[in-house]
C-alpha cells in the first residue's frame, strides 16, 4: 500500500510538469535494464530504457505516440498496455504477466486486460462444450461474447483501447445471408474495414491493423491490379495524408506489390506510384528525400508500358546479316515471344537452349507462334557466332554499331527502323538478361518476367496441350531448388 502511494506522489509531481509517467510494478523483477517498446506495423521498435528498482519500473516521458507498447524484461519476456493521453501504473508477476495483471490508472488498459481475460474465459467455457449436444450452449456463449462486445468494445470508441480491440470483431454477418457464399462474402467484404477507424493515426502503432491489412489485401480481394488499386485507394483516401498511418499503408502495399513474385502485379505498384509518390513536384509522400522519389516516379513510367495488357513497343532491327529488317508487328502468327538476351549472361546460357527445346515442340505441335530473340551486346560478334553455332532457328535480331553511330541515316534516309527500335534497351527497360514477354495477336502483352518453365505451363493452358518437355523442365527445377537448399545448408554449417 505504501509503495502504492509513492509511486501516485511521483506520478502527481511528473504531471505539474506536463509529463507522461508508465510505471509498473513487477513481482519478482530484479533490479536490472528494462526497455519500453512501441509497435509500428507489425514490429516492435525501441522506445526508451529504465533501471528497475525495488521490482518497480518508472518511464518518464513528455509525449508519447499512443497505441500498442511493450515492457520488455530481461530475457525477451514482455507484456503489451495501451499508451494514450493518460498516466498508467499496472502491477504483476514476473511469472505470469498477463494472469496477475492489476491495471491501478488507466482506463483505456482496463478496458484492454478485462476484454483479454473475458475471452479467455469463454475460451475455457467453449473447449468444455464440444460435441454435436451443446449447439444451443455454443451459441448462447456466442451471443454472450458479441453483447460484450457491443456493450464494451464498439460502443466504446471514444477510448484507443476500444478501437483496438474493435479491429479484431469480425463484421456481424446477418442471419438471412449466412447460408449463401456469394452474399456472405459481398457483404463480408463491404463491411470489412467498419469496425477499423482508419481516420486514426495512433491504430498504426498496434499489431492489429497489420494483419486487418495485410489479410484484406492477400486473402479477401481478387488478385486482380485493378481490383488491388480500387480497394487500396478507397482504404487510403480516409487517411490523414500527413500521418504515419498513411506513410506506412502506402508504403506497405507499394512494395508489396512492386517486389511480388506474382506476374501482373507489377500494375499495382504502378497504381500506387501515380497516385501517391508522382509526380514528384506534387508528391504526397513527404517521407522520401527527392533523389530517391526521382528513381521511383521513373521507375514507374519505364514499367507502365509494359504492363500485362498493353501493347508491346514496336521493334524493328536487323537479323544477323545486318542487312534484313525484321518488324515483329508484321508477323501473323496467334503468339510471339520476345526474348531479350545476351551470349555473355551466364543466366541466358542455360535459359537460351531450355527455350529452343521448347520452340521445336512447339513447332512440332503446329502451335502458332514465333520466337524472336534480341541480342543486347552493343558488339555483336559473340551474338552472331553463339546463333549460328547453337543453330538457334527461331528470328533472330539486334541492333550493330553502324546503326546506332549513324542512327539518323538508318531511321530519316534508309527508313529501315526507327529511333524506339534503336532505344529497345530503354522502352523496354532492359537492366539484366534474359527478360521474356508473350504477346497475343495484337501483339498486347500476356506474360512477362518468363523462364521456359513458366512459358511451357502458360501455353500448356492456352492452348489446352501437353507438353512433353515440360517434364523434363519440372525435373531439373527440382534438381536446382535441392542444390540451392543444400548449398545454403553447407554455408550456414561453415
Amino acid at each position: 500500500m505504501k509503495k502504492t502511494l509513492v509511486i501516485l506522489l511521483i506520478f502527481f509531481t511528473c504531471n505539474i510538469y506536463g509529463q507522461q509517467n508508465l510505471s509498473f510494478k513487477i513481482n519478482g523483477l530484479k533490479d536490472t535494464t528494462v526497455f519500453l517498446a512501441r509497435y509500428f506495423g507489425e514490429k516492435l521498435y525501441y522506445a526508451d530504457t529504465a533501471n528497475s528498482k525495488n521490482e518497480t519500473v518508472i518511464f518518464n516521458q513528455k509525449k508519447l505516440t499512443g497505441g500498442i507498447y511493450a515492457v520488455v524484461c530481461p530475457n525477451s519476456k514482455y507484456f503489451e498496455f495501451i499508451v494514450a493521453d493518460e498516466d498508467v501504473i499496472m502491477e504483476t508477476d514476473i511469472n505470469d504477466f498477463n494472469g496477475k495483471m492489476k491495471v491501478l490508472k488507466s482506463e483505456n488498459n482496463k478496458v484492454f486486460y478485462d476484454y483479454i481475460r473475458f475471452l479467455g474465459s469463454m475460451k475455457e467455457k467453449a473447449m468444455s462444450l464440444q460435441g454435436e449436444n451443446n449447439e444451443k450452449k455454443r451459441n448462447a456463449l456466442d451471443l454472450e461474447v458479441k453483447n460484450y462486445q457491443k456493450n464494451n468494445i464498439t460502443s466504446n470508441k471514444n477510448l484507443l483501447a476500444a478501437k483496438v480491440l474493435a479491429m479484431s470483431i469480425e463484421p456481424d454477418i446477418p442471419d438471412e445471408i449466412k447460408d449463401i457464399d456469394s452474399l456472405r462474402y459481398r457483404y463480408y467484404l463491404e463491411h470489412y474495414w467498419d469496425n477499423i477507424d482508419v481516420t486514426d493515426n495512433r491504430i498504426v502503432h498496434t499489431p492489429v491493423f497489420h494483419k486487418k491489412l495485410d489479410f484484406f489485401f492477400k486473402k479477401m480481394i481478387p488478385q486482380i491490379p485493378d481490383t488491388i488499386c480500387k480497394y487500396a485507394h478507397n482504404v487510403i483516401d480516409k487517411m490523414d495524408s500527413e500521418s504515419e498511418l498513411f506513410k506506412y499503408t502506402v508504403h506497405h502495399l507499394t512494395y508489396k506489390y512492386e517486389t511480388s513474385n506474382i506476374m501482373g502485379m507489377d500494375a499495382v505498384f504502378v497504381c500506387m506510384a501515380k497516385k501517391y509518390y508522382c509526380p514528384v513536384d506534387d508528391s504526397k509522400a513527404y517521407w522520401i528525400d527527392s533523389t530517391k522519389l526521382v528513381d521511383l516516379c521513373e521507375k514507374a513510367d519505364k514499367t507502365a508500358p509494359l504492363l500485362i495488357g498493353k501493347k508491346a513497343p514496336r521493334i524493328i532491327l536487323a537479323d544477323t546479316s545486318e542487312v534484313k529488317w525484321i518488324d515483329f508487328y508484321k508477323l501473323p502468327n496467334k503468339y510471339n515471344l520476345l526474348i531479350f538476351w545476351d551470349p555473355d549472361c551466364g543466366h541466358c546460357k542455360k535459359e537460351i537452349p531450355k527455350m529452343m527445346e521448347l520452340y521445336n515442340e512447339l513447332k512440332e505441335k503446329n502451335i502458332d507462334i514465333e520466337f524472336i530473340a534480341v541480342g543486347t551486346n552493343l558488339e555483336n560478334k559473340k551474338w552472331t557466332k553463339y546463333v549460328k553455332e547453337n543453330k538457334l532457328q527461331w528470328i533472330n535480331i539486334s541492333d550493330f554499331p553502324d546503326a546506332n553511330e549513324n542512327a539518323k541515316s538508318y531511321i530519316y534516309e534508309k527508313r529501315v527502323t526507327t529511333l524506339g527500335s534503336l532505344n529497345f534497351r530503354l522502352n523496354y527497360d532492359i537492366f539484366s538478361t534474359p527478360q521474356v514477354y508473350l504477346l497475343d495477336n495484337e501483339k498486347k502483352i500476356i506474360g512477362k518476367k518468363l523462364n521456359t518453365l513458366s512459358l511451357a505451363k502458360m501455353l500448356e493452358h492456352l492452348e489446352n496441350i501437353d507438353i512433353e518437355y515440360l517434364d523434363i523442365l519440372e525435373e531439373e527445377n527440382e534438381k536446382e531448388k535441392e542444390r540451392i537448399e543444400n548449398s545454403k545448408k553447407k554455408n550456414n554449417k561453415d
